[in-house]
């Protein structure tokens, strides 16, 4: 703000860890470890998709900003009979709302009141409209890798286009990789991820400030390290090419 410099807010992704029995996937993650997929839910055309894929992996806690999220990773070693990965909806706001992360975390707060934490669910029970209770998680087929999460009902949590458009995706993945819209698939909720405003800067990531360049994550340009490393090049080319007299 100091340097007078334009920003405007970044999408929130708010979402479910899914949790299902690693053969559902096999034929996916054997070829690709963590694939990218992306759904335009029908009834929103939000985007909707898949992040973090853990093959024969674990969820597991994430505390953010205070509160209690999930997430997953894999071992090299130890493995588990389990793939998670996570569900995301992507939500940008309009004028007046400009506190994305704000709204993150008040479905991140909503679900750690309802909880005491996370929340656990069979996707069964959620479309049925019932709460998961313990009795019901132990007849579960998937056998959750967060026992600390508790059972409950995520329709609670979650906005009715979020869980909608989640609900859409699980069926689209139905149909390349059936088991995956079972009943017996487990959603731990909430999955949030919170992104820094973005910086408007020059295709060749120059701020308004001349030659002080912003680039990766913390610029809101990119989501990840891949894309934060190859901005840095970007920039750094630039700045050599300047550096050398070939630019300003």
């Amino acid at each position: 703000e100091s340097l007078g410099l334009k920003t405007q807010a970044s999408p929130v992704d708010i979402g479910v860890r899914v949790e299902l029995p690693a053969a559902v996937l096999k034929e996916i993650t054997d070829i690709i470890y963590e694939s990218k997929l992306i759904y335009y839910s029908k009834t929103f055309d939000e985007k909707v998709r898949t992040f973090c894929m853990n093959p024969y992996g674990e969820v597991v806690i994430e505390k953010t900003k205070q509160v209690v999220t999930v997430n997953g990773h894999s071992y090299a070693r130890k493995k588990s009979e389990n793939t998670n990965f996570a569900i995301l909806v992507s939500s940008a706001f309009t004028e007046p709302f400009d506190d994305p992360i704000g709204y993150g975390l008040y479905i991140a707060r909503l679900a750690n009141l309802l909880g005491n934490g996370p929340i656990v669910q069979r996707l069964g029970d959620l479309l049925a409209g019932r709460r998961s209770t313990p009795e019901r998680i132990n007849r579960c087929l998937t056998r959750p890798t967060l026992p600390e999460a508790t059972p409950g009902d995520l329709s609670f949590v979650f906005p009715y286009r979020h869980l909608q458009s989640i609900i859409e995706m699980l069926r689209a993945l139905e149909k390349i990789a059936p088991g995956v819209n079972s009943r017996h698939t487990l959603l731990y909720g909430v999955e949030v991820k919170f992104y820094s405003n973005r910086i408007e800067l020059s295709p060749e990531l120059e701020t308004g400030v001349q030659n002080l360049f912003a680039i990766g994550d913390g610029a809101g340009i990119t989501r990840g390290l891949i894309q934060a490393s190859a901005s840095g090049i970007l920039a750094a080319r630039t700045i050599a090419q300047r550096l050398n007299g070939d630019g300003n």
